[in-house]
């Protein structure tokens, strides 16, 4: 399947199979209460102001040339 999917996982579990990160974010309050407290969209503020694009491209164009040498060889 040649799809970008978003998901959600609770608790930290049932990663899905065969896939590969391209963007993560971490929304549990650990990942953000030490700095941020209760502020969860000055913590999102942020996490989208230091996003690398370029970073997040070359995962994505890694994933598809996976995708395609997968798709060869099955």
């Amino acid at each position: 399947m040649r799809t970008l999917l978003g998901y959600w996982h609770w608790d930290h579990q049932y990663a899905p199979t065969a896939s590969l990160p391209i963007l993560v974010l971490d929304m549990y309050e650990h990942s953000y209460q030490m700095d941020y407290g209760a502020a969860a969209p000055a913590y999102l503020d942020a996490f989208f102001k230091n996003i690398q694009w370029e970073t997040v491209a070359a995962r994505l164009d890694k994933a598809l040339k996976l995708f395609a040498i997968a798709r060869q060889a099955g």
